[in-house]
């Protein structure tokens, strides 16, 4: 929703030379941020299930969380590096 809004500010004065540069620098901007969203997103998504993974395999045991996001973020950039 913000993304709207900003669009509809940056689009009330048409014809405005700076206005259009502001509004093709926004829109870069937006592009650029759905590109990256989606991989992070995966990502995140990977060391959030490899994560569980490593907690199951400790017999589910509670308190050691972090070390399992932290050794999971490690296997899933390593293996997203390789390919």
């Amino acid at each position: 929703m913000p993304k709207t809004s900003t669009k509809i500010a940056m689009r009330s004065a048409p014809g405005s030379r700076a206005n259009e540069s502001s509004q093709g620098q926004a829109d870069e901007r937006i592009s650029k941020s759905r590109v990256d969203v989606p991989q992070q997103e995966s990502r995140m998504n990977r060391i959030a299930r490899r994560a569980h993974e490593i907690y199951e395999a400790r017999g589910g045991k509670d308190g050691k969380a972090l070390e399992d996001w932290l050794q999971a973020e490690r296997e899933i950039d390593e293996a997203m590096g390789e390919t």
